[in-house]
């Protein structure tokens, strides 16, 4: 491949991350506030798969040696006077993705750059028509307004967003640090997928407590300190875990609220497993085949699986 064919495709997928990212964000967040279950159900499958498409991005965006622009975002949009023109925001989203990646399809030669975006913009044709059925069935949908008092819903407004915003920032950091060790450290890349794919648990978690509460999600687009060397990403994860740890705790001890309580605790706990691997790394007595099998007992998905032979 030439190289101005080159940085023409990393610069297309990076402006691709952008949109995918806003995307991710203004769906979630329309999710997790309309009140209507199924309606939310189908635009969160939606969210994952624009989460899909900018991994597919950033992979080759790595691959052709670029650095994918994961702390870039897009305009998102959340809210509108109804739920009809709610949903027109999202209509005009993959309208306008769909006609961008179709003139970037037909500006490239690379045919498997060429593939992705095939397969994304089939992905966001069925979701605009997704879209367009809700929009007709949202129709009569009114939302049902919180009756909390407006001194406590301020205070656990202040305290979920913030642990919000953190979960968004280490969802960002975890997400670029999978795609720039995804060559150099295959292994250590899909522990790092896997744990962000976690802190998007505890997104979900947060925003569904803040919309029970009548509250609105704090989306403001985080810094993300981009760290590329290996050594680096686990030693700054574990001291972030640390922290957080300890942060999560606390707050579950100061707040009254149960349910709150119950998340702050559950996220507190779930954050116990970079130490375990930064010991693990500075070995140096493992074969591939250890190494394979030991770090894959990090992630998230095979912790279910302990006891399976």
């Amino acid at each position: 491949m030439k190289d101005i064919e080159r940085e023409k495709i990393i610069n297309y997928f990076n402006y691709n991350i952008a949109l995918e990212h806003s995307a991710i964000i203004q769906y979630l967040f329309h999710a997790y506030t309309i009140g209507e279950a199924e309606t939310e159900n189908e635009i969160e499958e939606i969210a994952r798969e624009e989460m899909r498409h900018l991994r597919m991005f950033a992979h080759k965006v790595v691959e052709l040696g670029g650095d994918p622009a994961i702390s870039e975002r897009a305009s998102v949009f959340l809210h509108a006077p109804t739920l009809e023109e709610l949903m027109q925001f999202n209509i005009d989203a993959e309208l306008m993705a769909i006609k961008e990646y179709s003139n970037q399809l037909n500006d490239i030669n690379d045919e498997s750059s060429k593939r992705i975006l095939s397969r994304v913009i089939n992905d966001e044709t069925a979701h605009s028509q997704i879209f367009m059925k809700m929009k007709e069935n949202l129709k009569q949908l009114i939302k049902s307004s919180s009756s909390q008092a407006e001194q406590e819903r301020m205070e656990i407004a202040q305290l979920l967003n913030t642990v919000l915003q953190k979960q968004y920032k280490k969802i960002l950091e975890e997400l670029y640090q999978s795609f720039i060790t995804r060559f150099k450290n295959p292994h250590l890349s899909d522990e790092l997928e896997q744990k962000a794919i976690d802190k998007m648990k505890h997104f979900g978690w947060i925003a569904e407590e803040l919309t029970e509460n009548g509250i609105e999600i704090d989306v403001s687009l985080p810094k993300v300190e981009k760290i590329n060397q290996i050594n680096q990403i686990v030693e700054y994860n574990a001291q972030e875990e640390d922290i957080s740890s300890q942060e999560f705790k606390e707050l579950s001890e100061k707040t009254k609220e149960e349910s709150l309580k119950w998340i702050l605790e559950r996220i507190s706990k779930r954050e116990i497993h970079y130490k375990d691997l930064k010991e693990f790394l500075e070995r140096s007595d493992l074969t591939e085949k250890e190494y394979s099998k030991i770090i894959s007992a990090f992630t998230v998905g095979s912790l279910f699986k302990k006891g399976a032979k």
